[in-house]
C-alpha cells in the first residue's frame, strides 16, 4: 500500500498557459520595444513604455509558472516501510523508516515525529483543506499501526 499526497494542486495546464503567454507577451514586447528604437524611443507617456510593461508582464507570467512547477513537488508518502516528504523547509526528500518511528501525532496543522531519539515538527502551512485532511488520516492511520509495533 503506498499512498502519495500532494501538498499543493498543481494543474499542469496553468503552467503551460502561463509560460506560453509569457513567451508571447514577452516577445511581443520586444518587438514593439526594437520597433520604437528603429524610429526613436519616444519617453513621453504614454510613448513607447507599452513595449517595456508588454516585457515585464512576460517575466512576471514566466515567475509564476516557475513557482507553480516548482510548489508541485512537495508531497507526502506512506508505504509499507517508510514515510517519505518533502516540504518547502526541506531541501531533499526526507525517509523514515516505519519501524524507528516511536510516536506520532497531528495537532491543528502540526505534526510531530519521535523517531530514534529524535524529534522532528512539521508545519503545514498553505495547504488545501483536503488535503490537510487526508494527511491527518494517514497520520491517524500511522499511528494505530505505530502503537501496534510499539506493544
Amino acid at each position: 500500500m503506498t499512498e502519495r499526497i500532494q501538498l499543493y494542486k498543481v494543474k499542469k495546464v496553468n503552467i503551460k498557459f502561463f509560460m506560453w503567454f509569457s513567451l508571447f507577451a514577452f516577445a511581443y514586447g520586444l518587438f514593439l520595444f526594437i520597433l520604437g528604437l528603429s524610429h526613436g524611443f519616444k519617453f513621453d507617456f504614454p510613448g513607447d513604455w507599452s513595449s517595456i510593461a508588454f516585457m515585464a508582464q512576460g517575466l512576471i507570467f514566466a515567475l509564476i509558472a516557475y513557482q507553480q512547477w516548482y510548489r508541485g513537488k512537495y508531497f507526502i508518502e506512506l508505504d509499507n516501510d517508510n514515510l517519505s516528504y518533502q516540504l518547502p523547509d526541506s531541501k531533499r526528500v526526507v525517509s523514515i523508516l516505519i519501524s524507528d518511528i516511536k510516536q506520532i501525532k497531528m495537532d491543528g496543522i502540526e505534526m510531530f515525529i519521535l523517531a530514534n531519539g529524535s524529534e522532528s515538527k512539521i508545519l503545514f502551512e498553505h495547504i488545501e483543506w483536503k488535503e490537510l485532511n487526508r494527511v491527518k488520516a494517514l497520520v491517524k492511520d500511522l499511528s494505530a499501526r505505530v502503537s501496534q509495533n510499539n506493544v
